[in-house]
């Protein structure tokens, strides 16, 4: 009996003792992520460092900040989280707090900037007030979003492994929100995409004009054919990361703007009195959609609070950075909107002095280009998976999946030309949804026990704001852009 009873507890010294070596060898392996992402999103996440690039790529899995390692976590996984994703490693990150201030300003600063003076010639100098409250709202939801994705990897035993936005919703709402979330970060970045095609059919008419290419192209809507001859071949590449490289021209052009704007209104090179409103009421829910598109970026914050030597600092990393990037926005947008009034273009650019503007559209030029395959990879991922029944495609058909999504946003784009009402669109429905309503409504469901009622109380103000804004912006932009477009129409005709 004695010899028996010792037998059992060897063999269960034994098992123990091949469970601690297979944790210890899952810690060697580092992080890997549950859904298809670009090699570069993955880089720039391990290293701490997120670029410019990929501040349309919020919707991507991100980061929990936590490194220990709970036994029995893999069991416990969904079939969301696969049994075989190695738990994290228990190295600390190594960005310092000035890098991942850096790093979040990176990710906001976009497209939107450049638009900020036409937001306030639609709203008046009300638009400033505001920008600073969807501001602060953004600011606490970047928060909330980083602690439902700690709630959910507490709950599913998934300390270390990865914790995406869809796992969020699903873990809050039930597969309904998940498929919900899902389908408006689709849109949202097809959206997105179209603008990019916009965004340089317009940058590349205004550098070269009707006649340089003529009769090739004489419009902005001909460039965009041109701009795609060399945007599409990007989704192609097996790896994204050689585009990397191309993301130091985002940051290059968001200074040069910067510069460009204050200079002009220093050395007084524009005709002053334009002509500009307090208050525009009836035009105020078109800008809701554009002045959130700045502020946007949630899904890539737990990974840069991951790859902080100090994560319990990220609170204070988004305080810094959106309190920047606030004073940015309000720069650019009063003083544009002080030169140019009424006069305010599309995109800011085009209304500073040709030397100026030229300089800055060389700089835009690039963007697009670098931006586009990064944009695209989530949605062209989904349709490989979709056109292989379940499996995604290789090979040419991968290669003609992809060209077909490409091409069915440049028709898109070239449907709708108007690179800021457009954004007007995408964020007002699908920006101020993911960016948000979803983060404080998830946040109510899956943290409400550790919540205060005063933070519930000011979670729903903030999703009904939210649900409020897409709703009267979603309208007044889907408005004015079947106005721009029938008026267009007209003059063409």
């Amino acid at each position: 009996m004695l010899s028996s009873r010792c037998s059992q507890l060897q063999c269960q010294a034994a098992r123990q003792c091949q469970r601690r070596v297979a944790v210890s060898t899952q810690l060697g392996k580092g992080l890997r992520l549950s859904s298809p992402v670009t090699p570069i999103a993955q880089q720039d996440a391990q290293a701490g460092t997120v670029s410019s690039m990929q501040r349309t790529m919020h919707h991507l899995p991100t980061y929990s900040q936590r490194q220990r390692v709970v036994p029995g976590a893999s069991a416990a996984a969904s079939s969301d989280f696969p049994a075989d994703v190695p738990a994290a490693s228990s190295s600390l990150g190594t960005s310092t707090f000035p890098q991942a201030v850096l790093n979040v300003i990176n990710v906001m600063c976009g497209v939107g900037l450049l638009s900020l003076p036409f937001a306030l010639k639609s709203s008046g100098w009300v638009g400033i007030l505001l920008l600073w409250l969807m501001g602060f709202v953004a600011n606490y939801t970047g928060k909330a979003l980083v602690e439902c994705a700690n709630e959910v990897s507490r709950r599913r035993q998934l300390v270390g492994q990865v914790v995406g936005y869809e796992e969020i919703a699903e873990e809050a709402f039930g597969k309904v929100g998940r498929a919900i979330v899902s389908a408006i970060i689709y849109v949202e970045l097809f959206g997105t995409c179209c603008l990019l095609f916009i965004l340089e059919g317009d940058n590349m008419f205004s550098l070269m004009g009707a006649k340089a290419l003529a009769p090739i192209a004489t419009n902005a809507s001909h460039y965009m054919l041109l701009a795609a001859a060399v945007m599409i071949p990007t989704v192609w590449l097996p790896n994204l990361s050689s585009l990397s490289f191309l993301g130091v021209f985002g940051v290059a052009a968001t200074c040069a703007v910067v510069a460009s704007v204050a200079f002009t209104l220093c050395s007084g090179s524009f005709v002053a009195g334009a002509v500009t409103d307090p208050a525009l009421w009836a035009t105020l829910p078109l800008v809701f959609g554009i002045m959130t598109f700045c502020y946007s970026g949630h899904g890539v914050f737990p990974a840069i609070q991951a790859s902080m030597k100090t994560p319990e600092d990220f609170p204070q990393v988004l305080n810094v950075a959106y309190l920047a990037v606030t004073l940015l926005c309000t720069f650019v947008g009063m003083a544009g909107y002080h030169m140019y009034g009424s006069a305010a273009a599309d995109v800011v650019i085009f209304n500073l002095p040709t030397a100026l503007a030229t300089v800055c559209s060389c700089l835009l030029l690039i963007n697009p280009i670098a931006k586009f395959a990064l944009t695209m990879e989530p949605v062209a991922n989904a349709a490989t998976i979709a056109a292989g029944g379940g499996k995604p495609v290789s090979g040419l058909p991968r290669l003609a999946v992809r060209t077909a999504v490409s091409i069915a946003i440049l028709m898109a784009a070239r449907s709708m030309p108007f690179l800021a009402y457009v954004m007007a669109l995408v964020g007002s429905f699908m920006t101020i949804s993911v960016s948000v309503t979803f983060p404080a409504l998830c946040h109510l469901i899956l943290c409400s026990k550790t919540s205060s009622s005063g933070k519930k109380a000011w979670n729903w103000f903030v999703a009904g704001l939210g649900l409020t804004c897409t709703l009267a912006g979603t309208a007044a932009s889907m408005k004015s852009l079947a106005a721009k477009a029938a008026s267009s129409a007209a003059g063409l005709a």
